[in-house]
This record gives structure tokens, C-alpha cells and sequence, in this order.
């Protein structure tokens, strides 16, 4: 799109749902979607299978329950004419035909655990490719998983297995809070449990995630923090070049710290103590001395707000700065 972000004069792009800013993330516009179905009462130049249809294939399984409510057969057009006994005859079949609450009709324990599937991608901003891997697995296992487990559990199972396979690098932390903002109660030992268990089923292989993958996404939920992104232009020279600085120090210092010295540690946490420590470097003007206005011994990114916005304890941000990261912090 050819408008700027008036916030940071940053390149605006559109989304399903949102026209957003690459750089801070503000949503600019909203985005409303047509109704995915017209109902018209006058043949006019149109034929008489005629529907108009929004433009969403992917939508089109549920065209039919957008036609007037559950179970309704006496339909009315816009404006509250009753259609003509052919067109309802028409809508009705149409209806009956596509009707989404008419194909879950005795599944409805399927179908809330799909619609919990689809609010938590939407609110882990999961993309569709995501979703399909979590609906194949399923499709999968549930025949011999179901008297196992709850459904909804072996759901979030799978759906944790896809996001490792597609490199999406969720915490298992952030799933289970998902769950919780949408009504349901799931704990993450149990969607541990429920891949283990599709595991079994599909020979599926799971990489380890490293704390580098996770040094994006970290820096991607602190650029949506406002008061943060004020504080940072303050004190820096420039803002887009202090986080390219902030990551580049964050990945020397893991570059410095092996493998094999890690440990069991967490390497969400560890990326987010990095993180601390590159900001304390930059601060002190030991790398890129140009970033920062002024020298200083703290930076900007301190460990209450690290542990505030990444919704992690901060004594366990602080017990990984204080054996892992500062003793780096001191070579430099």
C-alpha cells in the first residue's frame, strides 16, 4: 500500500482482517467482510440458481448457515418481502445441503473443539497452513485417541505439534493461556501428554527449538509495547536500528555460550536474558556505541519489563542473567 503509518511513518500492509504497520504493529484499519450471502427476492438478468457469494472459498462449507437462523424455513429478503415459493424452496435446499450446525448434528463436542482451534489461531495469529497440519493429525488419531482424553485436549496436542513442525516457535505457556481467555481449562502437562500420544500414532519428527529462533519473536512483543517503544526512542538514536543492533549482540553472546553448556535451561528464557544482557552492552557503549545517546549502566529493556511483557517470572529472568549471561556480559 502506498499510505504510511502515522505513528511511525512505517509501510502499512493488509491482512485478512486489519490493514497494520510492518514496523510498530498499529492497526491502521479495520476491515470489514461482505456477507457471505445475498438473498434476492426479483429474478432481474440474473438465472435462478443465482447466489452472490463472498469471495472466501475457503468459507464456502458454511454458506448455508448464514441463510436466516437455525432451523428456519420461511425466509424474507432485505428488505422483509417474503421470498416466492420457489426461491424459498431454492434456499431451503441450499440451506440443508450446507448447513454447518446440521453437519455436526451429534458432534457437537467436534465442533467446540473446532471452533477452540480456530479462535486460538486466530489469537496466536497462526497462519491457515498451521491449522490444516492440526485438523490432518487429528483426523488422524481421534478414532483411537478419543476414549483416552478429552477432545479439546487431543486438539491442542496436535495443534502443538504443528506449530513445532511449521517453525512457529509458540511457548507452551502462551498456548495454554489462549485456551484459558476462550472458556476452557486445559493444563500444559496434559497437551504434553496428547502429542506424546499422537506420537505414537504418526511418525512425525519434532526439532528442538534453539533460544537464536526465538530472538524474533521476543523483539517482535516488545516493538508492540507503547510506552516501551517511547522509552527506547528517548534514548537511542534510532529506534529500527537499536533492535537490528539489539539482535545482532543477543546472537554473539549465544554464539559464545554452546550447546552443550545449556543444559536443560529454557530457551525462551535464555533468549530473553540475552536480550537483557545485549541492551546492558549497548547501554554501557561496549558494542556500537552509536546506538545510545548517552552511556549509561542500565539500558533500557530492564528485567521487570522484559518479565512483564514476555509474561515470564522475573526472579527466573534474573537467576539466568546472574549465571549465564552476565559472566558474558563481563568479557567484553
Amino acid at each position: 500500500m502506498k499510505y504510511k503509518c502515522l505513528e511511525c511513518n512505517g509501510n502499512l500492509i493488509q491482512t485478512d482482517s486489519d490493514v497494520v504497520c510492518v514496523n510498530c504493529g498499529l492497526i491502521a484499519q479495520q476491515i470489514y467482510e461482505k456477507p457471505p450471502i445475498q438473498l434476492i427476492s426479483s429474478e432481474g438478468s440474473y438465472g435462478s440458481q443465482y447466489a452472490s457469494i463472498s469471495e472466501q472459498p475457503s468459507r464456502m462449507k458454511t454458506l448455508g448457515t448464514f441463510i436466516g437462523s437455525f432451523q428456519k424455513k420461511n425466509f424474507v429478503d432485505s428488505s422483509g418481502t417474503q421470498l416466492a415459493l420457489a426461491k424459498k424452496l431454492q434456499y431451503r435446499r441450499l440451506k440443508s445441503i450446507n448447513d454447518i450446525y446440521l453437519h455436526f448434528n451429534g458432534r457437537q463436542r467436534e465442533y467446540r473443539g473446532f471452533s477452540l482451534l480456530s479462535r486460538v489461531c486466530s489469537n496466536l495469529e497462526l497462519t491457515d497452513a498451521t491449522k490444516a497440519d492440526t485438523l490432518f493429525l487429528f483426523q488422524k488419531v481421534h478414532l483411537q485417541l478419543k476414549k483416552k482424553m478429552k477432545l479439546s485436549c487431543l486438539i491442542m496436542g496436535a495443534l502443538y505439534l504443528a506449530v513445532r513442525t511449521r517453525k512457529e516457535n509458540i511457548e507452551l505457556n502462551r498456548l495454554v493461556k489462549a485456551v484459558q481467555i476462550n472458556g476452557y481449562s486445559i493444563a500444559g502437562k496434559d497437551i504434553i501428554r496428547s502429542a506424546s500420544l499422537i506420537r505414537q500414532y504418526v511418525k512425525i519428527r519434532v526439532r528442538h527449538v534453539k533460544s537464536e529462533e526465538y530472538l524474533d519473536a521476543i523483539i517482535g512483543r516488545i516493538q508492540k509495547d507503547y510506552l516501551l517503544r517511547s522509552a527506547i526512542l528517548k534514548r537511542t538514536s534510532n529506534r529500527e536500528e537499536f533492535f537490528q543492533y539489539l539482535k545482532v549482540v543477543a546472537k554473539q553472546l549465544l554464539n559464545r555460550f554452546p550447546l552443550t553448556k545449556r543444559g536443560g535451561r529454557n530457551p525462551f528464557i535464555l533468549a530473553a536474558a540475552m536480550i537483557n544482557a545485549a541492551d546492558i552492552l549497548l547501554a554501557r557503549h561496549k558494542v556500537f556505541p552509536e546506538c545510545y545517546l548517552r552511556q549509561s549502566r542500565r539500558g533500557v529493556l530492564t528485567q521487570k519489563k522484559l518479565s512483564e511483557i514476555l509474561e515470564i517470572a522475573e526472579f527466573t529472568l534474573r537467576e539466568h542473567y546472574l549465571l549465564l549471561a552476565k559472566p558474558l556480559v563481563q568479557l567484553y
